[in-house]
């Protein structure tokens, strides 16, 4: 069993990249910090590293340095896998001799984990010119099985992929059915399609706003009455008013609520609505 290190300090990304890497086969340890990156590898002796660069002690580079110096991990390879993509990132990377620079946005974590298994395949002996190797790769494809639904259907609108995939997998899990619409006048069309239970509205969208589409929900006779969770970057309190004086019935930073914690959240607003309807 190939052995992968998770240096990333969002609970969140932890908790689904975690979750999928050991579901494929992968055994997984997970660094918050960069600090004690190099004494876990030394300890652990991990196939493949994934090291992201904004850390809340040391950031990735210095990371990259410190395991760089020790003779027993040094050909251990780390992959950058962050958020920063500007040619100056992934030419640091490189010169400090990582493996590849992954950028999160664009893998979904079914794509990451098919990325990853690709890595370990053809990882052979080091090559006399490591810069040769360094992999800044695309998105690949992939297909999830959806489980039979248990009556209760969910529709997320986020433009965001890998948002999407987080929550859409925990929930389906659970039971639910998921649909997912990655824009404001999309999500509206099939929220009046009907038949949903609870609703999670991104606040920026493509083509209408979240306060733009709550009123909407809010004033249509098939949807007025559905739970609707907001997920937004940031939690102003004169954003979460204006959120909730529209109808919505919680206001979350979406960075910082895990999946498990919205598939409860889910429930418990599906319940509420159900007793207020009986």
């Amino acid at each position: 069993m190939s052995k992968i290190l998770i240096v990333e300090d969002d609970t969140m990304l932890v908790e689904v990249y975690e979750k999928k890497l050991t579901g494929a086969g992968f055994e997984v340890k997970v660094c918050l910090s960069g600090a004690s990156v190099k004494d876990e590898m030394l300890a652990w002796k991990p196939d493949l590293v994934l090291l992201d660069v904004v850390l809340p002690d040391k950031d990735g580079f210095e990371v990259l340095e410190d395991i760089k110096k020790e003779s027993e991990i040094k050909d251990i390879p780390v992959y950058i896998f962050t958020n920063l993509s500007a040619k100056e990132d992934t030419e640091r990377a490189r010169e400090l001799g990582a493996a590849g620079f992954l950028t999160k946005s664009s893998f979904t974590p079914s794509q990451l984990t098919e990325e990853i298994r690709k890595i370990l395949n053809y990882k052979t002996s080091p090559s006399p010119n490591p810069s040769s190797d360094f992999k800044i790769p695309t998105a690949v494809t992939s297909r999830e099985v959806r489980k039979k639904p248990n009556g209760r259907k969910v529709l997320i609108i986020e433009d965001e992929e890998v948002f999407i995939e987080m929550f859409s997998e925990k929930l389906k899990q659970e039971g639910f059915e998921v649909v997912a619409a990655k824009n404001g006048k999309w999500g509206l069309k099939e929220a009046e399609k009907g038949g949903f239970d609870c609703i999670i509205l991104d606040m920026m969208m493509p083509a209408m706003n979240g306060y733009e589409a709550i009123q909407e929900l809010r004033s249509s006779e098939k949807t007025k009455n559905i739970p609707i969770i907001i997920f937004s970057n940031s939690a102003l309190d004169s954003e979460v008013k204006k959120a909730l004086d529209l109808g919505a019935n919680a206001y979350h930073i979406k960075t910082r609520i895990t999946p498990g914690e919205v598939a409860e959240e889910v429930k418990e607003l599906i319940k509420e609505s159900s007793n207020l309807v009986g």
